[in-house]
């Protein structure tokens, strides 16, 4: 009995003691600053914090501080944080658009054809996207890293207490965001005006926190923290801009900005307990790729307040605790018990629909992720995000479109500028005007206007789906061009053919979406062919030209222009017949694929094309032509032609650096070797009566499209041509 009362008592004593230790301990509270690719450091930080078992009771930050902040909040250690920021491919993250691969084909045309820029013109009047990137791929993955805090609304729940500080547009005042989506919270944290579009939700538009409370000292503190440790990124680019000599634009905003939001920063670091500082005077904001170099930064800031933070250790067993807590795992299995569309307003709901593979029962993200990328790909969204709502024992799965408010007609620009030493500059200018969501089955109609030195052109097409699905249509379209075409004879110019024509066409079609296209049409119209000038006189032509056309189309390329996997084949038809009204009867078929394949750094892409005339005699305005950069290096565009050709490539890519995000991709050492030939009858078909061509340079996949400088060179030609090339490809 007695024994049994000594133990009572003892542990009694224990608990009594292991509370007062608790309830003695302060409630530590992290804030985290805003900075862009800067913040990166507060892993490092974490990192160190955990070391010296220093257990965070409420954590908060602002943009990237708010993302970090997020994703320790949910559940995720330092490591693991660090390991999903360095396995991102930034540049892809911050290029934003839909991948190429999940983009309906259309819009693949569409991306290859214009530059980045998309102009909303509705009513008369244009409409301008409220930042250069949607934040489309950010919200995928702020998503993919707060799944373990799916179901929770308020962010008191998540593994540690936490907030989100963003700026309200309308309100023009600071906002703590503490309940709701935790990746939609951390994602309108760090909506950079001008770089991400801005977050609207719940009637506000919330953009970048760091614009009225870069390090919310006071917003941790209100959350019960007894001792704050701030970590602010900022402060050795606050002090490097006071050092300049402002003799340039950068470096004056730079200060200008630096002076309107440091007074505020300063006066929460002064009301916090401890400020850590990492020297990061050698990153920019901007260098996100840099992400492995900067979290060691963080980690030596941290170290060198070992002294200050010691203080705040707890026991090895009272850690561990704490980890469990911080650590914890919430749910192993999710499962769905309804899909949703929610957000969209122009399009149907059973439009979205079709684009969805995700069924009810165990969640497979893989497939929710392609879901999201396929939605997106339609290319009528400003972002595309999925939630998880509780139902019972289960959750409803919301796919959440908000549509382009500068839709649903726009305005698109295309450039090309190719010129070499031995041709006149080829330029050309491109304007586009798209009208989508005519009707409830997605019809759309385009005009376009093509101006330049060898090539002018308009055209229109209907394209109008059948279905809501969108699996078959038909496109009624028209188009006229005036083209200039050199006529060559021994590497020389000896006329010029004035070609004009007015072509009308009607296709009937099945859409594999992402994948492709198979048409099939009529085809009629007019061509006329003029010599302008030459040494030779060429025979006039007035056709009219009517036969069947069939397309097909195949393109999972990952990019247009430097493509580094998937496939691309295509294959085209044209059959006219005097009995259907043309003058001439002739048939053409062409054939192209390409598959690229990557190993690192280095990309080889072989490449066949070949064209036939099935034995007709094609008249000068159907026949193959090779010849330019991209299709016979070495020989001018149009210098050779004939009924049929034959050109197989081999290209070589070595990237040699990467571009900043926000600018481009990579810079390319170029390599490819061609060889092929056109032939005027089919018995001169052979092996031995190619020729051979080659092209070396440098390309960058930039902003603006592609740029290459190369140099080209034929073995039937005597001087190598030097290629300059700049934008699309139309």
């Amino acid at each position: 009995m007695i024994k049994r009362v000594f133990i009572s008592v003892f542990c009694i004593v224990i608990t009594a003691s292991a509370s007062s230790t608790e309830e003695e301990r302060p409630k530590i509270g992290l804030v985290l600053g805003g900075g862009g690719a800067l913040g990166f450091a507060h892993i490092g930080v974490l990192k160190e914090l955990e070391e010296q078992q220093i257990p965070i009771d409420y954590i908060g930050g602002t943009s990237m501080g708010a993302i970090v902040a997020g994703m320790y909040a949910s559940g995720m250690s330092p490591d693991e944080i660090e390991k999903q920021f360095t396995s991102l491919n930034w540049w892809d993250v911050l290029k934003d658009g839909s991948q190429m691969q999940y983009m309906v084909y259309r819009r693949k045309q569409d991306y290859k054809r214009y530059l980045g820029l998309e102009v909303g013109f509705n009513h008369l009047k244009f409409l301008f996207p409220p930042g250069m990137s949607y934040g489309q791929k950010l919200n995928n993955v702020l998503e993919n890293f707060s799944l373990n805090s799916a179901g929770i609304t308020d962010f008191d729940d998540l593994n540690i207490p936490y907030r989100a500080v963003a700026t309200d547009l309308l309100k023009g005042e600071s906002v703590v965001l503490k309940s709701g989506s935790l990746a939609r919270a951390m994602r309108a944290s760090m909506a950079v005006p001008g770089v991400f579009t801005p977050v609207r939700m719940d009637g506000c538009v919330y953009v970048d926190g760091g614009i009225l409370d870069n390090i919310p000292v006071d917003v941790v503190r209100n959350m019960g923290a007894d001792y704050i440790i701030a970590v602010d990124v900022g402060a050795s680019a606050a002090e490097l801009s006071q050092q300049s000599d402002f003799q340039s634009l950068g470096s004056v905003l730079g200060r200008t900005y630096t002076l309107m939001k440091r007074p505020e920063q300063e006066r929460q670091l002064e009301s916090s307990d401890l400020v850590i500082e990492p020297d990061l005077v050698e990153f920019s904001a901007g260098a996100f790729q840099m992400v492995a170099e900067i979290i060691p930064v963080g980690l030596e800031a941290a170290k060198k307040k070992a002294k200050q933070l010691e203080t705040l250790s707890v026991s090895e067993a009272d850690f561990q605790t704490y980890l469990k807590k911080q650590r914890r795992v919430r749910k192993t299995e999710i499962e769905i018990k309804s899909i949703q569309v929610a957000g969209n307003k122009t399009v149907p709901d059973a439009r979205i629909r079709y684009r969805i593979q995700s069924t009810e029962g165990p969640i497979d993200l893989n497939t929710v992720y392609d879901d999201v990328s396929r939605i997106y790909g339609m290319e009528l969204f400003q972002t595309v995000s999925y939630e998880l709502k509780p139902n019972g024992e289960g959750y409803d799965l919301t796919y959440d479109a908000i549509d382009k408010f500068w839709g649903p007609a726009y305005l698109h620009f295309g450039m090309k500028l190719e010129t070499s030493s031995e041709t006149s500059l080829l330029w050309a200018m491109l304007l586009d005007y798209t009208h989508t969501q005519l009707n409830a089955y997605g019809g759309e109609i385009r005009f376009e206007i093509e101006g330049g030195g060898l090539v002018r052109g308009v055209g229109a097409e209907w394209y109008q789906p059948l279905s809501r699905g969108g699996r078959f249509f038909i496109a009624p379209a028209i188009e006229l061009s005036d083209d200039l075409i050199n006529i060559y004879s021994d590497n020389n110019i000896v006329a010029e053919v004035d070609q004009d024509s007015i072509i009308g066409r009607l296709d009937a079609g099945i859409s594999a979406f992402e994948y492709g296209e198979v048409r099939i049409g009529i085809q009629g119209g007019h061509v006329w062919d003029s010599g302008n000038s030459g040494i030779i006189a060429l025979p006039e032509v007035d056709d009219t030209v009517v036969g069947i056309t069939t397309q097909v189309r195949l393109n999972q390329l990952n990019d247009p222009y430097f493509p580094t996997k998937g496939y691309e084949v295509a294959f085209n038809g044209f059959f006219t017949r005097e009995e259907l009204g043309s003058d001439q009867t002739f048939s053409r078929i062409d054939f192209g694929a390409t598959a690229p394949l990557t190993f690192g750094r280095h990309t080889f892409t072989p490449t066949f094309s070949a064209g036939s005339s099935l034995g007709t005699d094609l008249p000068f305005y159907a026949t193959f032509h090779l010849g330019g950069m991209d299709n016979f290096a070495g020989y001018a565009p149009y210098q050779l032609f004939g009924n049929y050709y034959g050109l197989v490539s081999l290209g070589y890519r070595y990237r040699m650096m990467r571009l900043p995000p926000t600018y481009g991709d990579g810079v390319f050492a170029i390599l490819r070797m061609d060889v092929g030939n056109v032939w005027q009858d089919s018995d001169d078909i052979s092996v031995k009566n190619t020729n051979i061509g080659a092209l070396a340079g440098l390309g960058a996949d930039t902003i603006i499209g592609r740029i290459i400088v190369g140099i080209g060179k034929a073995e039937e030609v005597s001087d190598p041509h030097v290629y300059l090339s700049i934008g699309n490809t139309f």
